[in-house]
């Protein structure tokens, strides 16, 4: 792998992937047609130096190969020299190579070792998982959300923020085996409810991240609980999930806050769901608090309490 600056004959690479519209879903802009690609690089070539507050340096990523598969992006800040952005795009190729958690990596060394900065953000779409899981993998925290913080391609939205200050990433503390495995088991739960273009759902994945025992508790409109089991909280939603009105359908942890005490771990959740239902789009936010305990080397959720805010409907994509 090589990080080196964009070039004008980096054109047809670069526009290779900007001109994709499942690349350019998560972007600021619509799928680039080539005078597009032109003008971001004759903009990017220029500021290079970063000699300006806001310039971007723009770093095109090379495979073994040498064929250029993606970009990594610095963005000094406007107002703190020492602090910057991180932001990146590849072709769909390479994803789940491997290739852009090291490409991200290092550009992060570039950015604390090279230009010595203090603090490096990090900003997606609340949907962009993918993004997201990257910026996790490179020792990036989450440190929140700003709901319906722009108005783009004719909708609102949400963006998460991720960040890395230079201390951490050369040598702070990682999280613990049991932090990381409560991780795993709250996103596999989230996960376990996805369905995509009407492709029928198996919740087995659900069911083995609850303990048999667990306890369900959804809070009400005028504040009450209703309290389900297991079994009776999966079997609704595993028919409405392979039924012909909800066709698609997302729910992510956005925003989390675990604490262990007594042997119990303790999440706090804020998540994001999104769909089409009728046809029709819609999304919701929502709280969930997990409580989990050991089992078998692992954890399991052994109740969680959760509520639904009013949807949204009628967005685009």
């Amino acid at each position: 792998l090589r990080l080196r600056p964009v070039r004008f004959d980096d054109l047809d690479a670069v526009h290779a992937h900007r001109s994709l519209p499942e690349v350019a879903r998560h972007l600021p802009h619509e799928p680039h047609t080539r005078e597009m690609t032109e003008q971001t690089l004759e903009r990017m070539i220029g500021g290079q130096a970063l000699a300006v507050p806001g310039d971007w340096l723009d770093l095109a990523v090379e495979d073994g190969s040498g064929r250029v598969v993606g970009e990594v992006l610095l963005k000094r800040d406007e107002r703190e020299p020492e602090t910057g952005e991180v932001g990146f795009a590849f072709h769909p190729d390479v994803h789940g190579t491997g290739i852009a958690t090291e490409a991200v990596t290092a550009a992060l060394g570039i950015a604390f070792e090279d230009f010595g900065w203090h603090r490096v953000i990090g900003v997606c779409t609340v949907e962009n998982v993918a993004s997201a899981a990257l910026m996790r993998r490179v020792g990036m925290r989450h440190e929140g959300v700003n709901r319906d913080g722009a108005f783009r391609k004719g909708a609102w939205r949400s963006f998460s923020t991720f960040a890395v200050l230079g201390a951490e990433w050369r040598g702070g503390p990682r999280p613990s085996a049991d932090e990381r495995a409560v991780d795993a088991v709250v996103s596999a739960f989230f996960a376990a409810f996805t369905r995509r273009a009407g492709e029928p759902v198996r919740l087995d994945a659900a069911r083995a991240a609850l303990a048999p025992d667990a306890v369900v508790e959804r809070v009400t409109e005028d504040g009450g609980l209703d309290r389900t089991d297991v079994d009776t909280f999966l079997a609704p939603r595993q028919i409405l999930l392979n039924g012909d009105s909800l066709t698609d359908f997302t729910e992510i942890e956005v925003t989390s806050t675990t604490m262990f005490a007594a042997g119990r771990a303790h999440r706090h959740s804020l998540y994001h769901k999104w769909g089409v239902r009728d046809g029709v789009a819609f999304s919701a936010w929502g709280r969930k608090t997990l409580t989990l305990r050991p089992s078998a080397g692992s954890w399991v959720i052994e109740g969680f309490t959760w509520a639904d805010e009013r949807e949204s409907t009628g967005l685009t994509d």
